[in-house]
């Protein structure tokens, strides 16, 4: 079938092109609800596969810029993730904590998405493996410092992140969250690590 007339009715709808419109039809029967809650579905997943958000965070972004996936992608990466040991989801007050960013040699961001930490999770799970690196030679201030600083930017080279990391792993915690929380900051700065020259833990503390 050719689905002219039902085309027709998507493409006033949507406003998409005709071979989208078509392929559409032709994986719903020609039935016009079922094409359109497709389109939207597909959309969902590419802001998830471009951004690595989860859903729930793609459809509201996506039907709050009114279904544009160019917008609600380049939205998202203006935001931080949160992650938390009560998985808590992204919210406008954030409160205190620590935001996780990819830098480049010259100390530039090149995080497409930095990742915010509340202070509670971050004080009981991973301040001591990150303080425990230091003293530290910080290149946003050419000098080595003593300590974990919990007000401003601390930076951490590759193999610095890896030693943390490798702390992290050992660490044995019989909280299931806990544990899944670990394992999600380790994906997140493991994921950074091939794009960047440091991550920085900056504290608004």
């Amino acid at each position: 079938m050719n689905y002219l007339k039902e085309i027709q009715t998507l493409k006033t709808e949507l406003a998409f092109p005709l071979q989208k419109a078509k392929s559409l039809l032709e994986q719903t029967a020609g039935d016009i609800p079922a094409a359109i809650a497709l389109y939207h579905q597909e959309n969902i997943a590419t802001i998830m596969a471009e951004t690595k958000c989860e859903h729930w965070e793609a459809k509201s972004v996506y039907e709050r810029f009114n279904y544009n996936v160019e917008k609600a992608v380049k939205h998202i990466f203006s935001t931080s993730l949160t992650i938390s040991v009560e998985d808590k989801r992204d919210t406008s007050e954030r409160g205190m904590g620590y935001l996780i960013s990819a830098l480049d040699a010259d100390l530039n961001n090149v995080s497409k998405r930095s990742t915010f930490i509340p202070i509670e999770d971050f004080d009981e799970y991973l301040s001591s493996d990150f303080k425990a690196v230091f003293p530290l030679y910080q290149p946003q201030w050419d000098k080595i410092e003593p300590h974990f600083n919990c007000t401003t930017s601390n930076v951490f080279d590759p193999t610095t992140c890896r030693k943390i990391i490798a702390q992290l792993r050992q660490r044995t915690f019989t909280d299931e969250k806990a544990k899944i929380f670990i394992q999600k900051v380790i994906a997140d700065v493991e994921e950074k690590l091939p794009t960047c020259a440091y991550v920085e833990v900056y504290g608004n503390i």
